[in-house]
């Protein structure tokens, strides 16, 4: 909605605003549109967050009873099987192990003297997994944020020899590079490759930074309580994993500045430097030595997967994919008497969306040109696992799916009069959102928080890593009502109800038809990239154009 327009709209008025269609657009028919309603998004979304479901963990019974739901739900539009033998499932092997706190531990060591750490207040780690028992006792180099970014004239690694010793680097990326390339650099897996690269051994992050600000270490605690994971190859390896690493962890900014006791700078000049987006690195004049004990088990969890045929010739072998996370956190540590992490909002709503898109799409005559396939993936919260399985073995070649479209929370807060695109820079997709959000009277907003790295937090990063391009849209911070304060609501929620047992059903002022109008945004955007006769490509010089397949 533009600047201009302040007047407070209502859900019948967005009906009417979604009809702004001109002549000869690719904007959907309005039936397919009408087809949205709130009823059907409350309906799933209740059925998926019902604590019967028990919080839908990857692997357990009540993700499976999610997943049969999806399935369902597939099977009663119609829509083709895309999992494996004809089902709409694909089986995710994965590895999950679990840190033995008791029989684990970190120590410094300096002038002969070791002092050791207290697990969950001093340091924190999931464990390993590779390796059951694993340990590395080494000295220490401070690496800055330790990315090596050449397209960007930077290198924290340029004066460092930390062959054979440990990496210690701050949380995050560089906050002078562009926004996605930042959050690329902050991934887990780019990190620990470059410090590999290097001849590292072990790698221990600093929980500092803008983003640890407003998620102190202690709240980050109860983030590792959740079950860790890797999805397994057919050799039984675990993806995104280093054999030479032999270990990491995380400390409190407390512990870190004890690590950096004796070195030629303090953490605080340190993070200084780092805040500066200045290049850095610097032995340290402490060792670490970590050992870590974990349990290793295996399990099970699938994708639901669905096509709905296009309807041209010419174009009905290539694919939309929008996608959703099933999985949530399961049954974990009680919060005012209350253990089960249901996940309404995270992500029931955004399987409930990819159901309504669905509903509306099959009902489409003709069809979208291109096909569409609707994609409820697992093991999200265990660090994007089953949407980087299918990414990496697709149940159709991933040279024929064109873009990607990811939900991941549709907007429940409040009613939004802008939308923040991530990844549709990249691309001309951006030119797809932008015309939605013109029919729509939406303005485009550039990211509120590029600090808390969302790009490369969602499912659409998977697919953007297989050169796919992609996009991931949120509601901005502009509210309808000019009495709301947008960035104080998302902010509270997230403090309040994110990752916690109390998102759930029951929590109050779960908007409706600000969710229709969020899943209205995401269909009209994957609707006109499959009416488009030119698929989505990379933006000439893009930085992500590296990873587009030849």
């Amino acid at each position: 909605m533009l600047k201009a327009a302040s007047v407070v709209l209502s859900f019948c008025c967005l009906l009417a605003v979604s009809k702004l269609q001109s002549p000869g657009s690719d904007f959907p028919p309005q039936e397919a549109l009408d087809h949205v309603r709130p009823e059907g998004i409350r309906a799933d979304m209740a059925f998926l967050a019902d604590d019967l479901l028990e919080g839908r963990a990857t692997g357990t019974r009540g993700y499976m009873l999610a997943a049969k739901y999806i399935g369902s739900q597939y099977a009663q539009l119609g829509l083709k099987p895309a999992g494996e033998k004809g089902t709409f499932y694909q089986t995710v092997r994965l590895r999950q192990f679990d840190i033995e706190p008791e029989k684990s531990s970190l120590t410094f060591k300096r002038n002969g003297q070791e002092h050791a750490q207290t697990f969950e207040t001093d340091y924190i780690t999931g464990g390993d997994p590779l390796y059951p028992d694993t340990s590395f006792d080494a000295p220490a180099v401070f690496v800055g944020y330790g990315v090596t970014a050449p397209e960007f004239k930077y290198d924290d690694y340029a004066n460092a020899e930390v062959k054979g010793k440990v990496a210690v680097m701050i949380y995050g990326a560089p906050g002078k590079f562009p926004d996605a390339p930042r959050a690329h650099y902050s991934s887990t897996e780019c990190k620990q490759r470059n410090a590999v690269a290097h001849g590292a051994v072990g790698i221990v992050n600093i929980w500092a930074g803008p983003l640890t600000e407003r998620i102190p270490f202690a709240s980050l605690i109860r983030f590792y309580h959740s079950p860790h994971m890797r999805w397994l190859d057919e050799k039984g390896a675990p993806n995104g994993t280093f054999p030479q690493l032999r270990g990491s962890a995380t400390l409190s900014v407390n512990a870190a500045a004890a690590l950096f006791e004796g070195a030629a700078k303090p953490l605080k000049a340190a993070l200084e430097a780092a805040e500066a987006s200045r290049p850095q690195s610097f032995p340290l004049a402490t060792s670490v030595a970590l050992h870590l004990v974990s349990r290793h088990s295996e399990v099970e969890s699938p994708n639901i997967a669905a096509i709905l045929p296009g309807s041209d010739p010419q174009l009905k072998d290539q694919y939309v994919v929008f996608t959703a996370h099933a999985d949530h956190l399961g049954i974990g540590r009680p919060v005012n008497g209350d253990s089960i992490y249901n996940g309404a909002v995270d992500d029931a709503s955004g399987v409930a969306g990819i159901l309504a898109i669905a509903r509306s799409l099959s009902q489409l005559h003709p069809a979208p040109r291109r096909s569409i396939l609707f994609l409820a993936v697992t093991g999200e919260e265990e660090g994007l696992l089953g949407s980087d399985y299918f990414a990496q073995h697709p149940t159709v070649p991933i040279s024929q799916i064109v873009a990607d479209v990811n939900l991941d929370g549709i907007t429940l807060l409040y009613d939004f009069r802008d939308i923040v695109a991530l990844g549709s820079e990249h691309s001309s997709i951006a030119a797809d959102v932008k015309d939605v959000a013109a029919h729509m009277r939406l303005e485009v907003s550039p990211d509120p928080a590029p600090e808390e790295v969302y790009f490369i937090r969602s499912d659409q990063y998977s697919f953007v890593k297989q050169g796919v391009p992609s996009v991931f849209i949120n509601e901005g911070f502009q509210t309808v009502d000019p009495k709301l304060d947008g960035k104080k609501i998302s902010e509270d929620w997230e403090a309040h109800y994110y990752h916690l047992p109390n998102d759930d059903m029951n929590q109050p002022n779960l908007h409706f038809d600000a969710a229709v109008k969020s899943t209205r945004v995401h269909l009209a955007v994957g609707y006109e990239i499959a009416q488009d006769p030119q698929p989505p490509h990379w933006n000439k010089g893009d930085f992500f154009a590296k990873f587009a397949k030849p």
